[in-house]
């Protein structure tokens, strides 16, 4: 539940509270009531004055220009003495238990009924729909002196004294029926709504067993079977939405369903004819979508129409209406199930996700393996067997093998218990044929639902990642890495940018972007070539928390039977890890209590040292990057020829005879180059730079075009030249 109040009734800021029970404010004395008006109304005052309802922007108050978007609750506000020790009595006649009571600073009494579920509105929908909760709480005969204003959206409440919890939240079927009457804009019918008639007939039978002989059927006369009075010669004939009596025994002409066997019966069938509706159709404001395997199918209103009609909507207008049930079902869908974005959340159960003061309708099916009974590592030969030999140990530290049990169990419980817990990036090092792709593809991924290929969203190459919304496992493997990357910076604000933001910018093709609340897991594999390794992070403060480098063992087994069969074992013992890893117990020194990422990070000292080389080299690309710009003035030969002595001297040219960075250490130079070219041979937008000749001396040749300048470079595709995803 949320309540919105402004500090006095001249201010338009919103405070957003859960339980106004527990706010405490003084009010000063006032002999009269419109001293406390004044008062109100002062721009110094700091008090509390609520409403249940949310705005268009929910930090401003409702008002013209901003008008009403969802109803947390209804608020009644009774003006009249109150006897406090018969309130009980007086709150029998409530059709529904508000959920507080209240006592005004004049000594009335004020009721909140607070909603299961916020009900999206509108300045249109607000009137009709606050008009129909009244009638259903019935408001204006629980007490004398209910103020009516109390129904207007811009309506604030002070906060009043002595709350008291009363009853629970109002269910979601009650405000939903309310919001689907009110969407026709009409005046409540004055008979029911129309039910098949077979349900009419079980309903005669269950309730009046053999009292109606003939088949129930409309046209057919029969005795009034509600009336236990011994007669069965026919009084009535059944019609469409109820009984026609020519009985005087009836007391009336007509009887409605609701009559016969109560008004419950009319708003279960009511509530679970349209909440079947409300589950599976929704409007973004341009189209209709309907829920179909877990996907947003997009649909014409048409077919909409003919959907209803096949369900049991009638296509006729009731008596008294201008509207009829397939009229107010679209307008339901409409106002009722009407969302912001259509997007998978995967870190939710909810069907409607509020975020960032959005609706989101989460087409989110993910689904981790569901772990057995039986946990027994005897259950799990293979895959125990394995981890526990693939990763390199540090002399110095735990086994390798219990860091990465821990990151995986807390990967593994956030996603089973949709919890969004952030964690970090997994980054594996090692030889080839060891199974990395093996462990992130067919385990990790497997464990958690599913993976999607990351390397061209986060290396910049595609802006798109509608596949990387449905799944929490983002994988870059070791045949695409080192391709996807041009410099350790990238793999840098990779990172940061999957690992510290828990959200992500969905962009899915011809829809607008969004913000979605995510926080899976970062899986890189990187083989031991220097082009590989290339692209390990720098581990500087700001990121060395971020990571999970873990080493994969040279002795390592490269022995697997063949993939059918592995993927079977794998299959068969992976429900049997999941209960395994569900009740393990970390070692208390590997596990960071409540710090941000649960587990203690582990950096392989190699992969350390391998990150720290990298790092060093990577400012020679920036020394090269510096030196064609500036020799990109004094000609205009796409290449630069010299030797590494040259190219020294015509940096400290450029720069009025000062040296730049490190270029007066020559070796140091030398070996960034070789580096630079190494990866040049599989990196097209690494600038190129190659020797020539050996032996006594090379002539290096850099490419000086501004197409491979550092801030040039990773920017995102122009859309036409994307590749359909």
């Amino acid at each position: 539940m949320k309540y919105f109040y402004i500090e006095n009734l001249r201010s338009s800021d919103i405070t957003i509270v859960n339980d106004l029970s527990k706010t405490k404010s003084k009010v000063p004395h006032h002999k009269t009531k419109s001293d406390h008006r004044k008062w109100s109304a002062q721009s110094s005052t700091k008090h509390v004055f609520y409403n249940a309802v949310e705005a268009d922007s929910p930090r401003e108050r409702v008002g013209v220009d901003n008008p009403p978007r969802l109803i947390y609750g209804v608020v009644g506000d009774y003006d009249a003495a109150v006897d406090w020790t018969a309130i009980e009595d007086v709150l029998e006649k409530a059709a529904y238990t508000p959920t507080w009571i209240s006592q005004t600073h004049s000594g009335y009494m004020r009721l909140v009924w607070e909603f299961e579920s916020p009900v999206p509105t509108s300045d249109e929908m607000f009137p009709a729909f606050m008009k129909q909760m009244a009638r259903i709480l019935t408001l204006q005969k629980l007490h004398a002196g209910f103020d009516s204003t109390s129904m207007k959206s811009s309506q604030y409440f002070d906060l009043g004294t002595h709350w008291k919890q009363l009853g629970v939240t109002l269910p979601k079927s009650v405000t939903q029926t309310a919001a689907i009457k009110a969407a026709s804009a009409q005046a409540p019918r004055s008979g029911d709504v129309v039910i098949p008639i077979d349900v009419v007939a079980a309903e005669v039978e269950s309730r009046f067993p053999t009292r109606w002989t003939n088949p129930f059927e409309v046209g057919q006369r029969g005795p009034l079977f509600w009336i236990n009075d011994g007669i069965d010669r026919d009084g009535c004939q059944v019609v469409e939405d109820g009984i026609v009596c020519y009985s005087d025994r009836a007391g009336k002409g007509f009887v409605t369903w609701a009559e016969i066997f109560g008004r419950k019966f009319v708003q279960d069938y009511e509530q679970e004819k349209v909440g079947s509706l409300l589950d599976d159709y929704w409007y973004n404001g341009k189209s209709y979508y309907k829920m179909s395997y877990g996907q947003a199918v997009s649909i014409n209103e048409a077919q909409v129409m003919r959907e209803l009609k096949k369900a049991g909507f009638s296509q006729k207008a009731s008596k008294g209406k201008n509207t009829s049930e397939i009229d107010e079902a679209i307008l339901a869908i409409c106002n009722v199930n009407r969302v912001n974005d259509i997007a998978p959340v995967i870190f939710s159960t909810k069907r409607i996700v509020e975020f960032n003061s959005n609706r989101i309708l989460n087409t989110a099916c993910l689904c981790p393996i569901q772990p057995d009974s039986d946990g027994d590592i005897g259950k799990w030969p293979f895959i125990n067997e394995w981890l526990r030999q693939l990763f390199a140990n540090s002399a110095d530290q735990r086994p390798t093998v219990e860091y990465f049990f821990a990151w995986l169990q807390r990967f593994y419980i956030a996603v089973t218990n949709h919890q969004l817990t952030q964690g970090q990036a997994l980054l594996l090092v090692g030889p080839t044929n060891k199974g990395k792709s093996l462990l992130s593809n067919k385990v990790i991924a497997a464990l958690v639902g599913g993976f999607s290929d990351a390397s061209e969203y986060l290396s910049g190459i595609s802006q798109f990642n509608k596949d990387l919304a449905r799944v929490a496992a983002w994988v870059v493997d070791d045949t695409t890495s080192a391709a996807s990357f041009q410099d350790q910076l990238k793999a840098t604000e990779l990172i940061k940018r999957a690992v510290a933001n828990p959200r992500m910018e969905y962009m899915a093709k011809y829809a607008d972007a969004m913000s979605v609340p995510w926080t899976g897991r970062v899986i890189m594999s990187l083989n031991e070539d220097a082009n590989s390794l290339s692209v390990i992070p720098a581990l500087d403060s700001s990121n060395r928390d971020k990571i999970m480098a873990l080493r994969i063992s040279d002795k390592a087994t490269s022995s697997f039977p063949p993939n059918h069969v592995l993927e079977d074992i794998i299959e068969q013992e992976l429900p049997h890890f999941a209960r395994w890893l569900l009740d393990h117990q970390p070692h208390e020194e590997i596990m960071d209590g409540p710090a941000r990422f649960g587990v203690v990070s582990f950096i392989d000292e190699k992969i350390a040292d391998a990150a720290y080389d990298n790092s060093s080299r990577s400012s020679v690309a920036e020394l090269v990057d510096w030196f064609a710009k500036q020799a990109r003035n004094y000609t205009d030969d796409i290449e630069w020829r010299g030797t590494l002595t040259e190219f020294l001297i015509s940096t400290m040219g450029f720069n009025e005879g000062r040296t730049v960075g490190r270029s007066n250490n020559p070796e140091f130079v030398r070996r960034g180059m070789c580096t630079m070219e190494e990866t040049t041979k599989s990196n097209t937008s690494v600038r190129p730079v190659r020797s020539e000749g050996n032996g006594g001396g090379k002539i290096w040749v850099i490419n000086l075009e501004e197409k491979f300048d550092i801030e040039k470079v990773g920017q995102p595709v122009p859309t036409s030249s994307l590749a359909p995803t």
